[in-house]
């Protein structure tokens, strides 16, 4: 099963025989892999590719296939596991156009994505993520992206889409 998002072309081997799924970084036991955009494709929606793969497994595995990724121990349940890394998304995608009802660099909607501080060493990861998250809200035209004077990008939640976040 090839799935994309977290890399182009990700494969993940399925053996129905065994119902055994050899899923690389694609499901992960724990944690969600990162899902970033790359200063080669800075307008790239790889969060969109990465739904549409963990929405392509969970319709094609049995739940009590033996999953073994490539970090953390194997696991059954993909089912809840894909479910909860989707709501996972979700959830810091609202909480990211929250934050963005004011303009917004990437950088500072690290705390809608992320549970603790980012560190130097998780920066440009951290970053890459933040703009695949932006990057998803924009195709939705959810929100916009403006460049100011020193090149600096600010993501705002569009008109639209602030009328509607008031009405809730």
């Amino acid at each position: 099963v090839i799935s994309n998002g977290h890399s182009p072309e990700l494969a993940c081997l399925y053996c129905p025989e065994l119902n055994l799924l050899i899923s690389g970084d694609q499901v992960l036991p724990g944690i969600s892999w990162n899902v970033s955009v790359y200063p080669t494709e800075p307008l790239a929606n790889p969060l969109r590719d990465w739904l549409r793969s963990i929405d392509k497994l969970a319709g094609r595995l049995p739940d009590d296939v033996l999953v073994l990724p490539a970090h953390g121990r194997p696991f059954r349940g993909v089912k809840a596991r894909l479910a909860a890394l989707r709501a996972e998304h979700e959830s810091g995608l609202e909480k990211t156009e929250a934050l963005c009802q004011t303009p917004q660099r990437a950088v500072d909607v690290f705390p809608a994505l992320f549970r603790r501080k980012i560190g130097r060493r998780e920066l440009i990861m951290a970053t890459g993520e933040a703009i695949a998250h932006l990057n998803w809200l924009m195709a939705g035209d959810r929100v916009s992206r403006s460049t100011d004077s020193d090149g600096v990008h600010w993501y705002q939640a569009t008109s639209a889409n602030s009328k509607r976040a008031n009405k809730r």
